[in-house]
């Protein structure tokens, strides 16, 4: 992915839910020293994550309580399915 990305998607459901980021980040791109992992909610920043090793990961934010019932953008549907991981094999 590029170094900066964006994801429209739902809110969350109920409070105290969070958003899970799995991911790997190979070690060699540490050199330099830890990487911080910055998330944004609707122009509000999160607490950012930091990745000190390499290797795979799963970084979790709590989503603000603001969010709850949120739809992504102006879709209304009722949707049955939710997902956790895309991945390319």
């Amino acid at each position: 992915m590029p170094k900066r990305a964006s994801l429209h998607m739902a809110g969350p459901a109920a409070a105290g839910q969070k958003l899970y980021l799995r991911g790997h980040y190979p070690p060699e791109q540490l050199r330099s020293g830890p990487l911080t992992v910055s998330v944004t909610v609707n122009s509000a920043p999160l607490a950012p994550a930091t990745l000190t090793s390499g290797g795979d990961f799963e970084l979790a934010f709590p989503l603000p309580d603001s969010q709850v019932g949120l739809r992504a953008g102006a879709d209304i549907r009722d949707l049955g399915l939710a997902f956790g991981e895309f991945e390319v094999r």
